[in-house]
């Protein structure tokens, strides 16, 4: 099962920001990526992050970069096997992201 990538409260000391900037992907549509590496640079007006994955697996990109997003709305998947991968992309992004 495809775990999601969803947009993280960033900022120092507890501060919240209700959009984060989609700065850019660090892996490209398809690639295979492993837990704990950065896979996704996300900035706000007063800090800048990037975003580990959670698990090994392939990558399903949601949200282009250079786009915003609310905290907590999904930008991404990380399919757990290529063929979940294809049944994925082949998923409307609408879908996968109202969730």
């Amino acid at each position: 099962m495809a775990v999601k990538i969803a947009i993280p409260i960033v900022g120092k000391m507890g501060q919240k920001y209700d959009k984060v900037k989609l700065v850019e992907w660090k892996a490209k549509e398809g690639d295979q990526v492993s837990k704990g590496n950065a896979i996704l640079l996300l900035e706000t007006i007063k800090a800048s992050v990037e975003l580990e994955a959670e698990v090994s697996g392939y990558l399903h990109i949601l949200v282009p970069a250079g786009e915003s997003r609310i905290v907590g709305k999904v930008a991404g998947l990380i399919a757990e096997t290529e063929e979940e991968l294809v049944q994925l992309q082949k998923t409307s992004s609408w879908e996968l992201t109202q969730t």
